[in-house]
């Protein structure tokens, strides 16, 4: 099952995420609209660690994936990537 985080216009709702984090990330919500915390890797954490391994980047979006796996995507300058993070050990795949 994929499990889908919208961005919404608030601050980060859900996904245990601080204000900070928030600000950070650059997305005014994200909320959960499927259970992820059956991992140890919260959404919000997936997302920082996605931005640290692309300095300068927000995020656009986070998606976790049947596999395991969070599919981060960024924008950085005029580009968009996506990183994916193991949901269960916190690593750049």
């Amino acid at each position: 099952m994929l499990a889908v985080f919208t961005v919404l216009m608030s601050g980060i709702v859900g996904c245990g995420a601080t204000p900070a984090l928030a600000q950070k990330i650059d997305l005014p919500v994200m909320q959960i609209v499927d259970n992820s915390d059956q991992f140890p890797v919260a959404p919000s954490e997936a997302a920082g660690i996605a931005m640290d391994s692309v300095p300068g980047s927000r995020v656009l979006s986070v998606k976790l994936l049947p596999s395991g796996v969070y599919a981060v995507t960024l924008k950085v300058g005029g580009s968009v990537t996506r990183v994916m993070v193991d949901a269960t050990s916190g690593s750049v795949t």
